[in-house]
């Protein structure tokens, strides 16, 4: 496939809007709304990431590089971010494999 630089601007501003997103998701405590859109943030922007660097490169070699690369990311961010319950904060593991077992806030059980 043919490779599209002229794509990049759009891959740049993606990016700018996702990252005020998650920081807005960050800021909201409406906990049931952030547990329904953050899989879907999450899934999402690993999907926009694969589209765009392969509308960039136009490699199908790239793309069968990254794609596993990608999908243990998002698997990996999702299974280490939490929301609280309590008190609507978002809580990320520092550590890969393991999840959060209590809120850094308020100390509440996550479930």
């Amino acid at each position: 496939m043919t490779p599209h630089p002229e794509v990049t601007p759009w891959f740049i501003a993606t990016w700018i809007i996702l990252g005020i997103a998650g920081v807005w998701s960050n800021f909201d405590r409406n906990v049931p709304r952030k547990k329904r859109l953050l899989p879907i943030f999450n899934i999402g922007a690993g999907a926009l990431f694969v589209v765009f660097v392969f509308l960039i490169s136009g490699s199908f070699a790239l793309l069968g590089f990254m794609v596993p690369f990608v999908v243990l990311i998002t698997f990996l961010n999702h299974r280490m971010i939490r929301v609280c319950t309590a008190c609507g904060r978002t809580i990320h593991s520092g550590m890969w494999f393991t999840r959060a077992d209590y809120c850094s806030k308020c100390g509440a059980r996550l479930e």
